[in-house]
């Protein structure tokens, strides 16, 4: 790998904590922060070291950066509107890394790639917490002959610094949230669209469909007729025994083991927040399709995270990280 790795957004609730995951995992790669607050950035800077701060503008061709600046990937932590962030790693033929674009969006990122296949290695990273719920399924699904329906519940606490822009951005698509019923596309609004979840410790919450990325990956990986995404926000499970603010996942196959009807039940839970866990799902992702985690760089290709690594290896670094993680409770 050439170049410095361009964070766009390094400064902010989650970038800052993917810029600090990444140097954990990456001691001596170099990095760009980029921002519109270069104070700021410059503090990141000096604080992980081998890092410079650079002013950018999402809103410019070549995200405002001089000709000469060498780039060895652009990270997108905001979200990329104008899709100036895809087209200069597309144009500079560097790997392109996204969490902050919508699935409704999703049409434009395809466009761009289909133009330029063989350009750069791009990742549509903007699933719940950079990818998490979806590994936790491919582990869990592995002991299912079929899987027909998949429920996701993610549920996070009103105190979470992130929890209301979550719950903010329930309010984008227009049309409703996507979801596969009956084995076709669907989507959620009105009475549809609620449903009552159950929490880690068993307490009943009031949730509402929510379309990340993890719907179509889930679906994918499956072929499950079935997919739907509810969240939630109150108190979490492991505030409420007394430790700090957690966000939770809670997940629910229904399928066939051995001939037999079955419904089994996996769980996540984290206690260091949310920026913190999507920060650390999205640095190991950069981390494999560049290369860094002891693996070849990725070739140019459209890549979900969970084509990045396989799920076993990802959840052990979120178990290291903290993660209590429970698959296929019956």
């Amino acid at each position: 790998m050439t170049g410095k790795i361009l964070f766009v957004g390094g400064t902010g609730v989650v970038g800052e904590q993917m810029v600090r995951r990444f140097r954990e995992f990456n001691r001596d790669v170099p990095i760009l922060i980029g921002g519109r607050n270069l104070d700021k950035a410059a503090a990141l800077a000096r604080d992980v070291g081998a890092a410079e701060p650079v002013a950018v503008d999402t809103a410019r061709p070549r995200l405002g950066l001089d000709v000469a600046t060498d780039v060895g990937a652009v990270v997108m932590l905001v979200p990329d509107a104008g899709l100036n962030g895809l087209r200069y790693a597309l144009d500079i033929e560097r790997p392109y890394f996204s969490i902050g674009n919508w699935l409704v969006e999703v049409g434009a990122e395809m466009a761009h790639f289909i133009h330029r296949p063989k350009a750069s290695p791009v990742v549509l990273s903007s699933h719940w917490h950079g990818g998490p719920t979806v590994f936790l399924a491919l582990a869990a699904m592995k002991a299912f002959d079929a899987v027909h329906s998949i429920k996701v519940s993610a549920i996070v606490d009103d105190l979470d610094p992130t929890g209301p822009a979550a719950l903010e951005d329930m309010e984008l698509g227009g049309a409703g949230a996507l979801a596969f019923d009956k084995g076709r596309r669907v989507w959620l609004t009105g009475a549809e669209a609620k449903r009552d979840i159950e929490a880690i410790d068993g307490r009943i919450f009031s949730g509402a469909a929510f379309a990340p990325y993890d719907i179509v990956s889930l679906q994918a990986a499956s072929g499950a007729g079935e997919v739907r995404f509810d969240l939630a926000s109150g108190v979490s499970s492991s505030r409420l025994r007394g430790d700090t603010i957690g966000t939770e996942v809670i997940l629910e196959i229904a399928g066939e083991i051995d001939g037999q009807q079955t419904v089994r039940r996996s769980t996540l839970e984290f206690t260091r927040g949310q920026a913190t866990l999507t920060g650390l799902s999205a640095a190991l992702s950069l981390s494999r399709v560049l290369g860094l985690a002891e693996r070849p760089a990725f070739p140019p290709g459209l890549y979900f995270p969970e084509q990045l690594m396989e799920p076993e290896w990802f959840l052990d670094a979120l178990r290291q990280a903290g993660a209590a993680i429970r698959i296929n409770q019956t």
